[in-house]
């Protein structure tokens, strides 16, 4: 119809007002006339302005030049292009793997996870509006999914520093060892005030992991697994150092895993600020 918004998707305030020279409806040959269609099942925003205006031309009941129609849809496509949307692609089967999904939206050329967000991208280019629980596993990071450098944030201010010890008795499992001590440091202590403290509260705290452990057991330590005792705060620095040490338990169990009798002992100082 003149003067309505062929968007029809509730952005009217904000998209053009289109004005259309009504359809003409001539007679034409039955092969020319563009076939009647049902009227799509949803009634989503994200159905393509194509697809409405096919659905004007069927409602109306007469036969339409294929010639006319295309002249209306041209009309819309470009205007699409302009703004920069995909038009008239078939729906999708299946979702977006991550590593599609990735690449188109760095094409976006998003400064922000919030301008991700905000942005509605129309029909079967649809990204996931959530792509954090989409991907799961697969999920990396905001800054990777969009193309953003990853900058590391820096500790300016230093609250406390908690220090924990752990041993392994049997098995010389230096990880072990570590992950006690991680947990040692923090399980005895209650901060409920943090969210006053830190600006931004949990997400905006850091943490800075010191671990010592012998030289002959440090390398074997699995740092993702001490990393992963902690269940927030960001953490932005775990580091290896010599340290720890190392005891005779006085008796080798081969059922538990013993090598030698050495009991291995780490120590793990973590440093809370933001």
């Amino acid at each position: 119809p003149d003067g309505e918004n062929v968007f029809g998707d509730g952005r009217g305030r904000d998209a053009p007002k289109l004005k259309f020279a009504p359809l003409r409806m001539e007679a034409a040959p039955e092969d020319s006339r563009v076939p009647r269609v049902p009227a799509p099942r949803s009634s989503s925003s994200e159905t393509s302005a194509a697809v409405r205006l096919l659905q004007l031309v069927a409602l109306t009941g007469s036969g339409v030049t294929v010639e006319a129609f295309a002249a209306h849809a041209a009309t819309v496509a470009a205007l699409h292009q302009r703004r920069g949307h995909p038009l008239c692609t078939p729906r999708r089967a299946t979702p977006w793997s991550f590593d599609e999904a990735r690449a188109y939206a760095r094409s976006f050329g998003f400064a922000t996870r919030d301008e991700y967000l905000e942005y509605r991208c129309p029909g079967a280019y649809a990204l996931p509006r959530d792509p954090v629980a989409t991907y799961g596993e697969r999920w990396t990071s905001w800054a990777d999914f969009l193309g953003l450098p990853d900058e590391t944030p820096t500790m300016t201010q230093v609250l406390f520093v908690e220090c924990g010890v752990g041993a392994d008795q049997h098995g010389q499992n230096a990880t072990k060892a570590a992950v006690r001590a991680a947990r040692n440091a923090i399980e005895f202590n209650s901060i409920p005030s943090i969210e006053k403290i830190v600006p931004r509260g949990y997400d905006g705290m850091l943490l800075k992991l010191d671990v010592a452990a012998p030289a002959k057991y440090r390398d074997a330590i699995d740092l993702d697994a001490v990393r992963a005792v902690f269940p927030y705060g960001r953490i932005v620095d775990c580091a290896l150092q010599d340290g720890g040490a190392v005891f005779r338990s006085g008796i080798a169990i081969e059922a538990m895993g013993d090598s030698n009798d050495e009991m291995v002992v780490v120590n793990v100082a973590v440093t809370v600020g933001y």
